[in-house]
């Protein structure tokens, strides 16, 4: 027996049609969720906050973006939306490991040095990077975790995301600025990391879920100095959340 022309519906198309003109429309609403089983009408809503909001699986010179086409970092995304939260612009920023973070910062911070393994993944990404970018090629792998010693100075952020993770954790502690935090990609895949961050006296915060482009949830964590100071920016629903017009009735006496 062929389904009703309403629950021939997949994908964008159900998105479309039930956020679309028929969306304030009460009485079709009504119907068309009496045909719809809600578990589809959830699932084309998922994939509208995926593929349009967060923009997954899109790329740009083989780094993520969002839906809007800005970079943004591999992270997941309930980090990212902790990230876009705090002003960060006075922030100088270390990266271990280049790519659309470095470029997702550089809108955000004050200043951004990243240190990249590969030197054509190195020049690929300096060539789209702004002035207030440095990347740093190093070669060598022993060599590449000591660049922000180094550099004999301190930054606010430090996100180890690249190779030598446990050596880059070590060289990160020492390197962070009071006040600072340093994010660990993959948390999951690097307990000693974690452990050796959490035993120099530093808060974990993990933010587990999906990160761009790819099918299964992974942990990114914020390891937060006990002094961490950052401005927190306006508050706005998350992608694909929704605001409550004069807000919450019972948020306030």
């Amino acid at each position: 027996m062929p389904k009703p022309a309403a629950l021939r519906v997949s994908g964008k198309k159900l998105v479309s049609v039930v956020n679309g003109p028929l969306a304030g429309h009460y009485p079709a609403m009504k119907i068309l969720k009496t045909l719809i089983p809600r578990q589809v009408i959830a699932a084309g809503r998922l994939l509208q906050v995926f593929l349009s909001g967060y923009g997954h699986s899109r790329r740009v010179s083989g780094m993520p973006v969002d839906g809007h086409g800005h970079f943004i970092p591999w992270l997941t995304y309930p980090m990212i939306e902790f990230l876009n939260g705090l002003d960060f612009a006075q922030a100088t920023v270390f990266e271990f490991g280049a790519g659309g973070s470095t470029l997702y910062w550089a809108k955000r911070a004050r200043e951004v040095v990243s240190v990249e393994l590969d030197a054509a993944w190195a020049s690929r990404v300096a060539a789209m990077a702004p002035s207030n970018v440095r990347i740093i090629h190093e070669p060598n792998g022993h060599s590449y975790a000591d660049v922000p010693i180094s550099l004999a100075r301190k930054f606010d952020v430090i996100v180890v995301d690249g190779a030598e993770r446990y050596r880059s954790t070590q060289a990160a502690i020492g390197c962070l600025a009071s006040g600072g935090m340093i994010i660990l990609d993959n948390a999951e895949w690097y307990p000693h990391c974690a452990a050796l961050l959490a035993a120099s006296g530093l808060i974990e915060v993990p933010f587990s879920g999906f990160p761009p482009i790819n099918a299964f949830p992974s942990t990114s964590s914020a390891f937060l100095s006990r002094d961490f100071s950052r401005v927190r920016l306006p508050r706005v629903p998350p992608v694909g959340g929704r605001a409550l017009a004069g807000g919450a009735l019972d948020d306030k006496f």
